[in-house]
C-alpha cells in the first residue's frame, strides 16, 4: 500500500469537503481510488499501489476563487509534503510547459504572461529556500507563486484562444462550430427561448426518458414537436437528447422497482427507438445518452453499462441510419474514480464503444462545473484545453455541453442538491494566507471557456446545458434566464460571441 501525507497551514479553517476532492492520478491523468484521512494539520491518502503520482485538489487562489490545482509527480513517503509548495511547483511547471508547446506551434506569447511568470518564479524560489529553513512563511510565498502563475496562465490562454480563432476565421470565414442551448421543456420555454435566440445557431431538445415516460409530471412528446417546429422556423439546427441517463431524477421512478437488468435494457432501447422514429428527419444530431460512465444508484456492473450503451446506440441507428449519433461522457475528468474502487474511466469507456464499430459519429463531453459531487470540480482554462487535447486522440468529432452556477445564492428549484464549491469555507485569518472571500466570476470564466472550446478544431459544437431557472432545473443558478425571468449577463457575452465568430 502506498501513502502520501500533506500538511496545510490552518487546515482546521478549511471546509472539510476540500479534503474530499483530493485524488492521485498517473501519467494519463486518470485518478486512482484512495482513502483520505484528515487531521488537524492536513490529510493523508492511502492507495493500494505504491507508485508515484500527481495530487489534485481544490485550492483557493486569487484568479478563480477556487479551482483544481495539481502537483508535480510525488513519490510515496512517510514524511509529509508541504501542500502549498507542491501545488506551486506543479502549477508553475504545467503553465510554463504549455507556453513552450504553444510557442512551438507559432503562438505569440503576450508580454503580460512573461512578467507574471517571472514574478511567480521568484516567489517560488523564495518559498523553496524558506521551506528548507523550516520557515512557515514558505506557504505564503507558495500562495503568491500560485496566484501569479494562474494570472499568467489566464493571459496565456486568452492569447491562445484569440489567435486560434483568428486563424480559424482566416481558413473558414465563419466558424462551422455549433453554438447552442438546451431548451427547457416547461411552460415558459417559448418566452425564454425568444430571449436567448440571438445568441445561438442551434438548440438541443431534451425528451429524456423520465420526462416523457415518468410516473409523474409527464409532458409527452408534444412540447418537443413544438420546439422543433420553432427551431425550424428560426433556422436553427437541432440536437435531440440526451435520451437516456442513469443519474438521479433521470430515469422513470418505476424502473427503480425492477431488479432485472434485462427489463431496464429493453425499456431503454425501446424508448430510444420510439423517440428517434418520431423525430426522424427533423433532427440533425442524436445524443442517445449521457453519464453512463458515472456511478449510479442502480449498481450496474461495468459489462452491463457497456451493454446498455451499445444497445441504445444500435437502437438509434436502426431507427435512423443516416443522421449522426453521439453519446456523452459526464464528468470527463473522472474525479469520481478517486473515491470509487470500481468505476469506469470515461476515456476508456468511449474508446471501447468506438472500437465496437457501432457507427458513432461523435462523443459528447459534459462539463457541469463548480458542483460537487454531482458535477465536475472547477477547472482553469489550461485544464480544459488539456482535456480536449487528450480526447482528441480518439480521432472523432467532439460536442461539448457545459454549465456553471452564475450566482452563489440558494436555489430551491435545483434538482441536483450539489455543493457549489465557490461557497465552501476558506481561510480568513492568519499569516499564511490572505483572506479569501467567496469569489464568483463565473460568467467571465464561462465566456472564456466557451471561446477556448470553439478554438479547438476537434470541437464541433458547444451547448449551454441549462436554459432557464424559472422552474425545476438540474444545477443551481446555471440558467441563462434567472428565477425571475430576467436574462443573466452571460447572455450578452454569448450574443457578442456569436456575432463575432458564429454563423
Amino acid at each position: 500500500m502506498g501513502s502520501m501525507h500533506f500538511w496545510v497551514p490552518q487546515f482546521d479553517q478549511y471546509d472539510p469537503l476540500i479534503a474530499s476532492t483530493a485524488y492521485v492520478s498517473g501519467i494519463e491523468g486518470i485518478p486512482w481510488a484512495g482513502r483520505i484521512t484528515s487531521h488537524s494539520r492536513g490529510f493523508s491518502i492511502q492507495r493500494s499501489i505504491d507508485e508515484s503520482g500527481k495530487l489534485s485538489i481544490v485550492w483557493p487562489n486569487a484568479e478563480f476563487g477556487v479551482s483544481v490545482l495539481t502537483t508535480a509527480s510525488l513519490r510515496c513517503q512517510d514524511e509529509a509534503y508541504c501542500l502549498p509548495l507542491e501545488l506551486a511547483r506543479g502549477t508553475l511547471h504545467r503553465t510554463r510547459q504549455r507556453a513552450f508547446e504553444w510557442q512551438r506551434i507559432g503562438l505569440k506569447i503576450p508580454e503580460a504572461y512573461g512578467q507574471a511568470i517571472e514574478r511567480a518564479l521568484g516567489f517560488f524560489i523564495d518559498a523553496v529556500v524558506l521551506a528548507e529553513q523550516k520557515n512557515d512563511s514558505a506557504c505564503e510565498k507558495s500562495q503568491a507563486s500560485i496566484d501569479a502563475t494562474l494570472f499568467a496562465s489566464r493571459s496565456l490562454c486568452r492569447a491562445f484562444t484569440n489567435q486560434m480563432l483568428q486563424f480559424r476565421l482566416q481558413q473558414e470565414k465563419q466558424l462551422g462550430t455549433l453554438l447552442g442551448v438546451r431548451l427547457s421543456h416547461h411552460t415558459t420555454w417559448r418566452e425564454d427561448s425568444d430571449l436567448v435566440r440571438e445568441a445561438f445557431n442551434a438548440v438541443s431538445i431534451h425528451p429524456a426518458w423520465n420526462i416523457v415516460e415518468g410516473d409523474s409530471e409527464q409532458v409527452g412528446y408534444e412540447v418537443f414537436d413544438e420546439q422543433i417546429a420553432w427551431a425550424q422556423e428560426k433556422n436553427l439546427r437541432v440536437l435531440c437528447g440526451p435520451l437516456i441517463s442513469l443519474q438521479p431524477h433521470a430515469i422513470p421512478n418505476w424502473m427503480y422497482m425492477l431488479s432485472d437488468f434485462d427489463a431496464l435494457y429493453e425499456g431503454a432501447c425501446q424508448y430510444v427507438q420510439k423517440t428517434v422514429e418520431r423525430f426522424r428527419g427533423r433532427v440533425q444530431i442524436w445524443n442517445v445518452g449521457t453519464g453512463l460512465n458515472c456511478p449510479s444508484e442502480l449498481g450496474l456492473a461495468d459489462n452491463q453499462i457497456l451493454q446498455l450503451a451499445v444497445g441504445i446506440v444500435q437502437a438509434a441507428r436502426r431507427a435512423d441510419p443516416k443522421t449522426p449519433v453521439t453519446i456523452t461522457m459526464d464528468m470527463p475528468w473522472a474525479e469520481y474514480l478517486g473515491q470509487k474502487e470500481h468505476a469506469i474511466s470515461p476515456l476508456h469507456f468511449a474508446d471501447a464503444l468506438l472500437r465496437a464499430d457501432l457507427g458513432l459519429s461523435g462523443i459528447g463531453l459534459e462539463f457541469n462545473l463548480n458542483c460537487w459531487p454531482s458535477g465536475s470540480l472547477p477547472r482553469d482554462l489550461v485544464d480544459l484545453s488539456d482535456l480536449v487535447d487528450q480526447w482528441a486522440i480518439l480521432g472523432i468529432p467532439l460536442v461539448a455541453s457545459m454549465s456553471i452556477p452564475i450566482s452563489l445564492q440558494s436555489d430551491p428549484l435545483a434538482w441536483q442538491k450539489a455543493n457549489v464549491v465557490s461557497n465552501w469555507k476558506l481561510p480568513r485569518n492568519g499569516d499564511a494566507f490572505p483572506p479569501h472571500e467567496p469569489k464568483n466570476n463565473s460568467a467571465n470564466y464561462a465566456l472564456e471557456a466557451i471561446q477556448m472550446l470553439m478554438a479547438k478544431q476537434q470541437i464541433h459544437g458547444v451547448f449551454w446545458n441549462q436554459h432557464s431557472d424559472r422552474q425545476k432545473h438540474n444545477y443551481p443558478n446555471s440558467g441563462l434566464i434567472d428565477s425571475k425571468g430576467c436574462p443573466r449577463t452571460l447572455l450578452d457575452g454569448l450574443i457578442q460571441l456569436r456575432s463575432r465568430y458564429g454563423q
